[in-house]
This record gives C-alpha cells, sequence and structure tokens, in this order.
C-alpha cells in the first residue's frame, strides 16, 4: 500500500512538472523623454531677507519604465560654461532626492550656500542650469542597460556674501582721500570679533611714512587711539599723536584698545598647492589698491586637489579653512579643497576686518 501510494506521488509530481509554463519576464521600457520638469522660478534673487523662506522648488511627474522599478532622481547644478565638452558636468554639483519623492526645495539660506559653492559673482545676476536626472537599475541593483533621462532648465542667479557686523575700528591717515576722514569702507577696518577690545583687520600703507590714527566713530567725536609712546603703543588720550608706520606695505594690524598695544606685519600673498608642488614663491599674488583684493591669474588646478594662501613663503603666516569653511590664519588651518577642474583667476579678500575674510575661485 505504501509502494502504491509513493509510486502515485512521483507520478503526480513528473505530470506538474510536465505542465509548468514560463512566466513572461517584464521588459523595461524607456519613456521617449524626461518631460513636465519645472522650477518655481527663473530668476531668483537672494537675500538675508529671504533665508527662511522658500525660494527655489523643482517639481517633476513621475517617470513609467513598463514596470515596476525604483527611479533615482538626481538634481545636477552647474554654470553654463561648465557644461560644454568631454568633461562636461563632470565637477557639477549634484543632489540625490530621497526615494518616492518628486520634488526638491531650498530655503535661501541654503540655496544660497550652494550656489555659492559654484564661484558666482555676488550681487550679480548669473546664469545656471539645473539638470534633472533619472536613472533605474536592476532588480539585482547593478545598472540597468536603460541610459539615463535628462532634462534641463535654465535658470538666473543672484547671490549674495553674509557679512556678520562686528564693532569696528575705522583708519583715518594722511595718505587717505580726502585724507584724514573716516571710512566705512574696505581697506579701512579693523573688527573685533570677540568683542574683547582686539581689533585686526589689513591696512594698505602706500608711502614710505604713514600717519594715522584709529576711530570708534565715523567723524572725530568717539575715542581716537594715536601714539602711545612707542611704535608698538597706542593711547585713547585726545592729546595723543598719531600713530605712525612705514615703509608701505600691505600689513596685518593688530590694536588691542585694553592693552593699549599695536603690531604690524607686513605681507605680500602667494598661492601655494598641488598645482605647483606646494611652493611658496612660484604663484604671487596681484594686490588692486582700487579693489582692495589680492588676484592670481591663469591658475590651474584639478579638481580633488588643495591649496592656501601663504605670505612672504613663511608657513606661519597662512590662510588655510577652519570647520566650517571660513579663513583662518596659522599652522592649525586645512587646506583649501579644489571643487573643479580647470583655468582659474583666484582672489583673497582681506579687506573687510577680521571675521569677514574671504576668497573665490573663478
Amino acid at each position: 500500500m505504501k509502494k502504491l501510494l509513493y509510486i502515485a506521488s512521483l507520478a503526480l509530481a513528473l505530470f506538474g512538472a510536465g505542465c509548468k509554463k514560463n512566466l513572461p519576464q517584464a521588459t523595461l521600457q524607456s519613456p521617449a523623454s524626461l518631460s513636465g520638469f519645472t522650477a518655481s522660478s527663473n530668476t531668483i534673487v537672494l537675500s538675508a531677507a529671504n533665508d527662511s523662506t522658500t525660494v527655489a522648488t523643482f517639481q517633476w511627474p513621475a517617470l513609467s519604465y513598463g514596470a515596476s522599478v525604483p527611479v533615482t532622481y538626481t538634481l545636477i547644478i552647474d554654470q553654463p560654461a561648465d557644461t560644454a565638452g568631454a568633461n562636461g558636468w563632470s565637477n557639477a554639483l549634484k543632489t540625490t532626492i530621497a526615494t518616492g519623492s518628486l520634488s526638491k526645495s531650498w530655503l535661501g539660506t541654503d540655496f544660497n550656500h550652494l550656489v555659492n559653492q559654484l564661484g558666482l559673482t555676488p550681487g550679480v545676476a548669473s546664469p545656471i542650469v539645473v539638470r534633472l536626472q533619472a536613472n533605474v537599475n536592476q532588480s539585482n541593483g547593478t545598472a540597468s542597460t536603460v541610459a539615463p533621462l535628462t532634462s534641463d532648465l535654465g535658470l538666473t542667479v543672484t547671490a549674495y556674501k553674509v557679512f556678520i557686523i562686528y564693532p569696528k575700528l575705522y583708519v583715518a591717515g594722511d595718505f587717505l582721500n580726502p585724507n584724514w576722514t573716516q571710512k566705512n569702507q574696505p581697506g579701512w577696518i579693523l573688527a573685533s570679533i570677540k568683542s574683547n577690545g582686539s581689533y585686526e583687520g589689513y591696512v594698505n600703507f602706500p608711502n614710505a611714512g604713514n600717519n594715522f590714527k584709529l576711530c570708534t566713530e565715523l567723524d572725530w567725536n568717539g575715542t581716537n587711539y594715536g601714539w602711545g609712546g612707542s611704535a608698538t603703543t597706542i593711547s585713547g588720550s585726545g592729546s595723543a599723536g598719531n600713530c605712525y608706520f612705514g615703509p608701505g606695505a600691505y600689513t596685518r594690524v593688530v590694536a588691542d584698545v585694553n592693552a593699549s598695544t599695536i603690531t604690524y606685519t607686513p605681507t605680500s600673498w602667494y598661492v601655494a598647492g598641488d598645482f605647483n608642488g606646494w611652493s611658496t614663491a612660484a604663484t604671487p599674488m596681484t594686490f588692486n589698491a582700487a579693489t582692495n583684493v589680492w588676484t592670481a591669474g591663469g591658475v590651474t588646478l584639478t579638481a580633488g586637489t588643495n591649496f592656501k594662501f601663504v605670505s612672504k613663503s613663511d608657513w606661519n603666516n597662512q590662510y588655510g579653512l577652519d570647520s566650517k569653511g571660513n579663513l583662518l590664519l596659522g599652522n592649525s588651518s586645512g587646506n583649501i579643497p579644489v571643487a573643479k577642474s580647470g583655468t582659474f583667476t583666484i582672489t583673497l579678500d582681506l579687506s573687510q576686518g577680521a571675521g569677514n575674510y574671504g576668497y573665490s575661485v573663478k
């Protein structure tokens, strides 16, 4: 009896195997195009006033590939000049969209930070290109044979540079035009980033001998710091004479009104990095007295490399970055990373007083 049951079971299994059908496999079918990609505005003006406001929203409809497959959407942002050629888009800013989402929005402060990484000139309406890219993967996670789809939008964005207002001292001297006039302008400001009476800034002393004072107001009605009895001291007495510095040089000035001291460090700046073997003399920067910035043009950089700013071949007098991406003076500063490959003009701006130093690579 057990033998008969076994034979019957075996026959049934063989019959079932013989009748098994091959189920059709799902085939991915690429849509004709990625259409319907839109932006909330094609002109975006960024400012501190819209930091907490949604300034840009990108949307698109879901794509159908003829089968239930996950679609990965990526937003890619770059300047138009960087999108052409064999390396086009290779150094663009990329934002991967969360699975299942068909939109991406940015607050003003976040979008400003993002586009500033492109090297846009603050306060100038600049063109950018935003590309939406759609990719699908096979069920095992490997790349699909279906080619990615893309759609591009052209926008105009005006970015801004954030300046923090610190307590200031204003330079007034015989080398200004008009002379002995306080100016709240780049190049003539010392700032106290800790509000502790210690002020720092860079001043271009143009002459062999320069007479000046440091003033708390944009007139002579506040405290005006002058000669304190030696070249390294200052006094806020109304009878104090002028501070004096020579010869002419672009100089880091640190004035401590509590300790009544002042120090001067003449500087001349160079760019040192992977691109020139970290030479502290091969790539000099040129100072423009009209704009109060240092520039080095025609510098060829490669994405993923690094550089720093160095004065007078002295690694103790260098600018790199701190943990927040701000310029930091000294050996504890980190390297400045290169985001894109190409030939650029590098700018160093030390004119705004301590806490608001900046640089650009364009």
